[in-house]
C-alpha cells in the first residue's frame, strides 16, 4: 500500500509517470547521432557555441585582471566584450568549422599513413595560413560589428522604428484585415501566402511613398 502511494505521488496529473531527466550518457549519444547524421552542421554549431563561450570567459577574466581603471582610479566592473564574443563565434562557426571539417576528412583519407606525419603536415603546412586567415577574419568581423553598432546607435534606429511603427500599424488596420478576410473566405489555403504577397506590393508602395514624403 505504501509503495502504491509513493508511485502515485511521482505521477503527474495525466496519470503518467514523469519522464526522467536526460542523463549525460544520453546527451552524448544524441550528440554522436547528430555528428553521424549532420556532421558539418553539428560541427559548425559546436564551434560557434564553444568559440563564443571561450571568448566570453576570456573577456570576463581579462576585465578582472585590472582592478582599477588607469585613468580614473576607480574599480572597474567585470564586463564582457560582446563584439569580441560574436567575432570569435562567427569565425568559429562559419569559417573555421567548415575548413577543419573538410581538411580533416581529406587528411584521414588521402594524408600520410603515419599519425605523426599527419600532425606535422597539419601544424607546419596548414595551420600557419589558417592563423593568418583567422586574425584577418576577426579584424574584418570586429570592424563590421563595431561600425554597424555605432551606426545603429547614432541613427537612433529603435526610436525611429517605434515612431514610424505607430502610424503604420493604424494604417495597416485599414488594409490588411480586408485582404486576410478575402483570402480566408475565397481562396484555398495553399493560395493564402500568394494572395498576401500580391497585396504586399500595394502595401510596400504605400510605405515607400510615405517614407519619401516624410524625408
Amino acid at each position: 500500500m505504501g509503495d502504491e502511494a509513493t508511485n502515485d505521488s511521482h505521477r503527474d496529473k495525466s496519470g503518467e509517470a514523469p519522464l526522467p531527466a536526460p542523463q549525460p550518457v544520453s546527451l552524448l549519444t544524441r550528440y554522436n547521432g547528430m555528428l553521424d547524421k549532420y556532421p558539418l552542421r553539428t560541427k559548425m554549431a559546436t564551434s560557434f557555441a564553444v568559440s563564443a563561450f571561450g571568448s566570453a570567459l576570456g573577456s570576463y577574466l581579462s576585465s578582472l585582471d585590472g582592478k582599477k581603471s588607469p585613468n580614473q582610479g576607480r574599480p572597474r566592473q567585470p564586463r564582457i566584450d560582446w563584439i569580441e564574443v560574436f567575432s570569435y563565434a562567427i569565425h568559429g562557426g562559419l569559417i573555421n568549422a567548415p575548413i577543419s571539417h573538410y581538411w580533416f576528412e581529406w587528411l584521414s583519407e588521402h594524408g600520410p599513413g603515419s599519425d605523426t606525419k599527419s600532425v606535422l603536415v597539419d601544424q607546419l603546412v596548414v595551420q600557419p595560413p589558417l592563423a593568418v586567415l583567422m586574425f584577418t577574419c576577426l579584424d574584418v568581423i570586429r570592424a563590421s560589428l563595431k561600425a554597424a553598432t555605432s551606426q545603429f546607435l547614432e541613427a537612433g534606429v529603435v526610436s525611429k522604428a517605434i515612431q514610424n511603427a505607430a502610424p503604420a500599424v493604424v494604417a495597416s488596420w485599414r488594409f490588411w484585415p480586408f485582404v486576410l478576410y478575402f483570402s480566408f473566405k475565397k481562396l484555398k489555403r495553399k493560395y493564402w501566402t500568394v494572395s498576401l504577397n500580391l497585396a504586399s506590393v500595394i502595401w510596400t508602395v504605400y510605405l515607400s511613398r510615405r517614407g519619401s514624403i516624410e524625408e
